[in-house]
């Protein structure tokens, strides 16, 4: 006679069975139900519990844990697998996607396995997938902030000068130079003192 336990799992495996039949999106966390049972509660409870033999009767009926894992290795391999089945992907998604979960886990990652992500990207996108730290606007405020306070390469204290002085960091400030708009979403990070020196140079 089978007990409690294993009838309740049955019930739980009929039930997602039947999900996955009519096509339901199905997630493994706590907020995914399915005909108001919580379906992904039983899915989180068989992973995090390692039951083996569950695990392999969940994944027989066509649900890959490792679409839900939070482990950086797999997120790539789900990253990687939507980049490449995706007809049209959308490249600032994947871009943010990206720098958010992908790039902060780089020392986690198989080495295979980031360079199967570059050789996709380049195939994708048609450039090569850096693995740098994007510069924010924060970090450029402060680059400029520190041109302008740099006595050796700016003795006159010029907070705009010519590209062969400022380097990368003239066409971000050449921009700001020509759109006031754009200059006063940043001016909150300047005292009153600078505001005045950048206003008489005619920002």
């Amino acid at each position: 006679m089978e007990s409690k336990n294993k009838i309740k799992e049955n019930e739980w495996l009929r039930l997602l069975e039947e999900a996955i039949h009519e096509g339901v999106q199905i997630r493994a966390n706590h907020r995914f139900k399915y005909k108001q049972k919580g379906l992904g509660t039983f899915l989180t409870a068989a992973k995090t519990t390692n039951k083996t033999e569950l695990i392999k009767k969940i994944e027989s009926l066509g649900v890959n844990f490792k679409l839900y894992s939070k482990k950086p290795e797999d997120y790539l391999e789900k990253y990687i697998s939507q980049l490449s089945t995706q007809k049209k992907p959308n490249k600032q998604q994947f871009i943010t996607r990206f720098n958010a979960y992908v790039l902060p886990k780089k020392e986690l990652l198989k080495e295979q396995t980031v360079e199967k992500l570059n050789k996709l990207w380049e195939k994708r996108f048609n450039e090569k997938r850096k693995w740098t730290k994007p510069e924010t606007d924060l970090d450029r405020i402060q680059f400029w902030k520190d041109f302008r306070y740099n006595g050796n390469i700016n003795p006159e204290g010029k907070w705009f000068h010519y590209r062969k002085y400022m380097g990368k960091l003239y066409g971000w400030v050449y921009t700001r130079k020509r759109d006031e708009q754009k200059m006063s979403l940043i001016q909150e990070h300047f005292t009153k003192k600078e505001l005045s020196e950048l206003k008489r140079e005619g920002f």
